[in-house]
């Protein structure tokens, strides 16, 4: 006499699973559309702390500059009255922000971003674009739970 065990599985829920993850890896939208808001979040951020969540704080205004400021502008510094470069930032919409199924492209198009990005001989770098600290973590995680997501 055989002592024994019969065991069987059906496996049309780990299929459904399957096949619901691998469509969801042709089509990332819902995750760049999630580290999009995330992105304008920290880079307005970014205005108000002076840098700092760059990591690297920006350089102080030049002393005739900053007491110019103090007295004819209350907004943070690279603030000025239109916010234009601050506006683009917070809001990454349009020109050139680009989401498509498998990549996502962020920024601004603002034509005198790029000098407060590099700096100048005149004006000191200032990182207004950057891939903020523990993002790229962040936001794997958040593509493996999509991926994982059940409906």
């Amino acid at each position: 006499m055989n002592l024994q065990i019969k065991m069987s599985y059906e496996n049309g829920e780990i299929e459904d699973f399957i096949k619901e993850a691998k469509k969801r890896t042709g089509d990332y939208r819902p995750v760049f559309k999630k580290i999009r808001e995330d992105l304008e979040q920290i880079w307005a951020n970014n205005f108000m702390v002076g840098g700092l969540e760059s990591g690297a704080k920006w350089d102080a205004l030049d002393p005739e500059y900053s007491s110019w400021k103090i007295k004819n502008d209350p907004n943070p510094m690279m603030m000025r009255s239109g916010k234009t470069l601050f506006r683009s930032l917070r809001s990454l919409k349009g020109k050139p922000n680009i989401i498509r199924k498998n990549y996502a492209v962020f920024g601004t198009d603002v034509p005198y971003a790029k000098f407060h990005q590099m700096g100048t001989s005149k004006m000191p770098k200032r990182q207004i674009v950057f891939e903020p600290k523990g993002a790229n973590d962040k936001w794997g995680k958040w593509a493996v739970d999509y991926i994982h997501e059940s409906e």
